[in-house]
């Protein structure tokens, strides 16, 4: 791969630099970002294919269809295209098209489109799982689940990223990145948008 290209992709959720960024309500997380159970041993990574993923919690005050629909249907709406995405403009627009088979993708001022993945699954309302795969061939996709659950607010938002040893010997170093990325565009930027949603 390109430095062009690894470059590019670290890029689709920026360098979040500095200390202090609210952190999103869940689960306690382990240095790697991960979920896990008290006394279960932090990833070393020994092997790709034990890079564990990344997962962020959110906990809304709205319910689980309406946080769904923020996510899908007003994708383009919370999504920080003009430093999260390939082109990098404020005229840049992102589209998540919530059915088996569509695109996610950014669609330059200019027309010039960038499929970032391709929805895998679908259940309306409850969950969406897509590949990822910004700036790189499909071949080398990760793949994204979002489950919105009840929870005790309204809702429990997770998004789940993995499948990082698609990636090869970037993927420690991408999933490194990626962690305070979807912490800030997820756990941030989204939950902050679908709260004041309509």
């Amino acid at each position: 791969m390109s430095m062009v290209a690894k470059d590019s992709m670290a890029g689709i959720l920026g360098r979040r630099r500095g200390r202090g960024a609210a952190r999103p309500n869940g689960p306690a997380r382990d240095r790697s970002g991960s979920s896990r159970a008290a006394g279960t041993p932090a990833y070393a990574g020994s092997a790709m294919d034990e890079l564990p993923p990344i997962v962020v919690t959110v906990e809304l005050a709205i319910e689980p269809a309406r946080a769904y629909e923020a996510f899908t249907g007003r994708f383009a709406d919370w999504w920080p295209a003009a430093t999260h995405s390939l082109s990098r403009s404020q005229a840049t627009r992102c589209s998540f098209d919530a059915r088996a088979g569509g695109m996610v993708e950014e669609l330059e001022p200019g027309g010039t489109r960038h499929v970032w993945g391709e929805v895998l699954a679908i259940e309306p309302g409850r969950r969406v799982r897509f590949s990822w795969f910004p700036g790189r061939e499909p071949e080398s996709a990760q793949w994204v689940d979002v489950d919105f659950a009840p929870g005790p607010a309204g809702s429990r938002v997770t998004l789940t990223h993995g499948g990082w040893e698609a990636l090869g010997e970037i993927g420690p170093l991408l999933r490194q990145e990626y962690l305070p990325g979807w912490r800030h565009v997820f756990g941030e930027l989204f939950a902050a948008y679908a709260g004041r949603a309509p």
